[in-house]
């Protein structure tokens, strides 16, 4: 059996590396977020908001994203939102508040937007027709695998602190944008 990086592009490997560590953390920060909305006395509606508010930023900043990449650059754009991320979830574990805990998960979707839009960008411009496909489902299934890793990670972060799974993503975003970068 082949590699799957096999014919692939240096930065598209440098890429799916990155991706997983980026799920790794975002895992990792997942057992805990719940927990520590729950922790400023909100009902489980808001609960609910803080879980979802930073896919909906995510969401509706993709279309700013696709410009920013166009304009800036892919390197750029990827590396500037990966830092966003690491900068807004130090914050987020900082927050002593529920309004700032949820602004700080709502402001890193921007950046989770910026360096998912540049990665495809890249993947689409530098892969053969014939490896695309390949490409894009080594990189997706290494954010897959990364996310199926974080959360037991982060459990047991939880238990030290509600506040140390979010210090350790935004640790694993910083390295994940400087190799990326």
């Amino acid at each position: 059996m082949q590699s799957p990086f096999k014919d692939l592009p240096r930065e598209v490997s440098v890429l799916i590396a990155a991706s997983f560590f980026v799920a790794v953390g975002f895992g990792i920060v997942l057992p805990a977020i719940p927990v520590f909305a729950k922790s400023f006395g909100v009902n489980n509606a808001a609960i609910g908001l803080m879980v979802s508010a930073f896919a909906i930023t995510r969401f509706a900043s993709g279309l700013i994203s696709g410009f920013m990449v166009d304009k800036f650059g892919e390197r750029a754009v990827f590396s500037s939102g990966v830092f966003m991320v690491a900068l807004f979830t130090f914050l987020a574990g900082l927050s002593q508040s529920y309004e700032q805990l949820l602004f700080f998960r709502a402001a890193g979707g921007l950046g989770s937007s910026m360096f998912s839009v540049a990665a495809g960008s890249v993947i689409m411009r530098s892969v053969d027709d014939s490896n695309r496909g390949r490409a894009q489902s080594v990189y997706q299934g290494s954010f897959l695998l990364g996310g199926i890793a974080g959360p037991a990670i982060g459990g047991l972060l939880s238990v030290i602190s509600l506040r140390a799974p979010f210090f350790v993503y935004s640790g694993l975003l910083l390295c994940s944008g400087a190799v990326a970068f």
